[in-house]
């Protein structure tokens, strides 16, 4: 595990603690119908490859719920962002808007 998961890991786990069935809490009330379609849809994608032993960007992890997917995905936010933004754009977008920032537009 790198020195960016040990940091990151514990910070998204207290984020969705403090929401609801694995959402964080969003800066607007308007921000959970788009985030509940996007990351409901994702999550959902990365349990099928899981269970059909397909790779992902996103850890295997995250399909044992949803709070930790929104764990692994923000792992991979800031560890493999052109990745993710690649493979997961909706995904990526939201978690942009989230944590205010693009961190695929850096080196």
């Amino acid at each position: 595990m790198s020195s960016v998961t040990r940091a990151i890991m514990p910070f998204s786990c207290s984020r969705v603690n403090h929401g609801i069935n694995g959402a964080p809490v969003l800066r607007q009330r308007s921000m959970y119908g788009a985030w509940a379609r996007i990351l409901g849809k994702e999550y959902a994608e990365l349990v099928r490859e899981t269970e059909e032993g397909r790779s992902s960007v996103l850890d295997q992890y995250g399909a044992t719920n949803p709070a930790e997917f929104f764990a692994v995905a923000t792992e991979a936010f800031f560890e493999t962002p052109s990745k993710l933004r690649a493979r997961h754009p909706q995904l990526y977008a939201e978690l942009m808007l989230y944590y205010q920032q693009d961190p695929a537009s850096i080196g």
